[in-house]
């Protein structure tokens, strides 16, 4: 989480420049409560996009950078690649993949610099070309919806539901940061889930969750989450 200094750096650089950088949904809250309504215009590159930016009078200069790959690539594999590349995170938007191909909505300044040195390890790019920003805008988040039996809403409790780990293993996920929570990566692993809170677990991808569907006799807990593909 952005802490004030930083945000109101945001503000600053939102008032010198006319525009935000990407800022995720947290984010977005905070810089939206500190600036007039009637400055605020809002970027977001599809619907369900989480990462929007905020703007005066003209979005910055924003592309799609589409890589093909000779081999099917998963999301995390793409976001790594972006921070070993020292892209900062306000830098570029939400990523989408499908199959062989990922989506990165990105600040244009720097799709140079992705098509020359982006690479993954055992999976060969077959092309990294630039589209129009507005290519995907009405790509929709294809996801899915789960019901699970709980104990409780804590957090190690629903993952353990997620990932049928021991609870040995569902600690040490913790423990070496492989959970974010509203994207903040999460130790304390008794912290209950709200509503609309997102969360990832490393290797099991992302998931939001919706609300308690109702009570066991026993006192469990059957809850709907959703996991986005």
């Amino acid at each position: 989480m952005k802490n004030d200094y930083s945000i109101n750096h945001i503000v600053d650089s939102f008032y010198s420049k006319g525009n935000t950088k990407f800022l995720n949904p947290k984010e977005y809250l905070q810089v939206k409560n500190k600036l007039p309504k009637n400055l605020q215009k809002v970027y977001k590159p599809f619907p369900e996009a989480n990462k929007v930016i905020i703007y005066n009078k003209e979005i910055p200069d924003i592309i799609i950078c589409k890589i093909t790959f000779k081999s099917p690539v998963r999301h995390p594999m793409v976001l790594k690649e972006l921070f070993v590349l020292g892209l900062k995170e306000e830098t570029f938007g939400d990523i989408i993949v499908r199959d062989n191909t990922a989506y990165i909505f990105l600040l244009e300044e720097l799709f140079e610099y992705i098509k020359y040195n982006f690479s993954l390890n055992k999976i060969s790019i077959s092309s990294i070309e630039k589209l129009d920003r507005d290519y995907l805008a009405d790509y929709e988040v294809e996801y899915d919806n789960l019901e699970l039996l709980v104990s409780s809403l804590r957090i190690d409790n629903v993952i353990s539901s997620i990932t049928n780990d021991s609870r040995k293993n569902i600690v040490e996920r913790f423990k070496n940061k492989e959970v974010i929570l509203n994207y903040n990566i999460v130790t304390k692993y008794s912290i209950n889930l709200e509503e609309n809170d997102v969360f990832s677990i490393r290797r099991f991808g992302k998931y939001k969750y919706n609300n308690i569907i109702k009570t066991t006799k026993k006192g469990g807990l059957i809850i709907s989450v959703t996991k986005y593909k």
